[in-house]
């Protein structure tokens, strides 16, 4: 019967042709992998320095490449390893801000203690130990500064930090870790219980004028330091949080901001012309005592700041040095108490018709 044989026939070509497809695939798959196992291999390492990598982000900086190079292979471990060995460690930072998981910017949501030391499968396998598996320490001891500073930038480059780069702290080669513990233990992550102490460990001559009977209330901590600063980093001069010094006294002492129908020029040009910022002897804050500051800029020819010695007369009258009457026969009264400040109330500015030598 010739249905059935027709049918075979047709079955069989077919399943030729499949066959011959299959055969076909199979060779150009042998030739594509055998293609990309015999492309010829990287050129051996040498001695001179290699290139940074770019990301599809961009090119990164020299300091991100070593630190991702100096663990590119290295396994992470997790953090429960290395409670294991670090039991004090461990419970600081989970007390700390980076111990937070719940929050996606912090240390404890990407690898835990890994994320800022580094991955610790060598470490581990090494048995432990300072310097064992090239954990990163953050000791500027054992680690560069740089390097140091580029582990918190990873995450720390935005806001307060921003000018970080360039800035008069970093020039003077400071490390984070200079001011903050990782691993807490006081408000902001800082060295010392408070900021004012963290500050003066280096700045000695601030902590001498706070001292001073006239001072700006930070012993008493009203204040801080960063009220005023911004220790990492500002546009403008003694990394001062505004954008002149005036507009940051105006902050507190809004009621010398003006504008002033009569303007006091030293006031309007720099409040440190007459104040110091932390201390003084003399109050308020002033740099010279009154009336020896006003005299600074002007004559003292018509107000007297002199005590003259009394004569053998003056004193036989019983009359104290601030008697004695050499100003047109009257007393010298521009020295007792308030001094010039006496009749020139609004020293700072008047918006007074007739307040143009700041009587009123």
């Amino acid at each position: 019967m010739t249905g059935p044989i027709e049918f075979l026939t047709r079955a069989a070509r077919a399943l030729v042709l499949l066959l011959a497809v299959a055969l076909c695939s199979g060779i150009f798959l042998s030739r594509t992998t055998s293609g990309q196992e015999s492309s010829p291999p990287p050129p051996p390492a040498t001695d001179t320095a290699e290139a940074p990598r770019t990301s599809p982000a961009g090119p990164t900086t020299e300091a991100t490449v070593d630190l991702a190079d100096a663990h590119a292979n290295v396994p992470f471990v997790g953090p429960q390893v290395c409670q294991q060995c670090h039991v004090d460690r461990y419970e600081s930072y989970e007390n700390s801000p980076h111990g937070l998981i719940d929050d996606p910017r912090t240390p404890a949501s990407r690898n835990a203690c890994e994320t800022c030391h580094g991955p610790g499968g060598n470490h581990v396998m090494g048995g432990g130990g300072v310097g064992v598996g090239g954990m990163r320490t953050m000791d500027r001891e054992r680690m560069p500064v740089a390097e140091i500073n580029q582990v918190c930038l990873t995450c720390h480059s935005r806001g307060i930090v921003a000018l970080w780069p360039g800035s008069m702290h970093e020039s003077r080669d400071l490390a984070c870790t200079n001011c903050h513990a990782i691993h807490g233990g006081n408000e902001k992550l800082l060295q010392a219980p408070s900021q004012p102490q963290v500050c003066t460990e280096c700045h000695r001559q601030i902590r001498a004028q706070l001292m001073r009977p006239s001072h700006h209330p930070i012993r008493e901590q009203k204040l801080v330091c960063s009220d005023c600063h911004n220790p990492h980093g500002t546009v403008t001069e003694r990394l001062i949080s505004a954008n002149t010094i005036n507009e940051k006294c105006y902050e507190c002492h809004a009621e010398k901001r003006g504008p002033f129908l009569w303007e006091h020029p030293p006031v309007r040009e720099s409040c440190l012309n007459c104040h110091e910022a932390h201390g003084s002897a003399h109050e308020p804050l002033l740099r010279v005592k009154r009336p020896l500051l006003c005299q600074r800029c002007h004559s003292p020819g018509g107000h007297p700041s002199v005590l003259w010695a009394q004569t053998e007369e003056e004193a036989a009258e019983g009359q104290s040095v601030f008697g004695t009457r050499r100003f047109f026969g009257q007393p010298a009264q521009m020295l007792f108490m308030r001094s010039c400040t006496n009749c020139h109330v609004n020293i700072h500015g008047s918006n007074a018709p007739s307040g143009k030598l700041w009587h009123r």
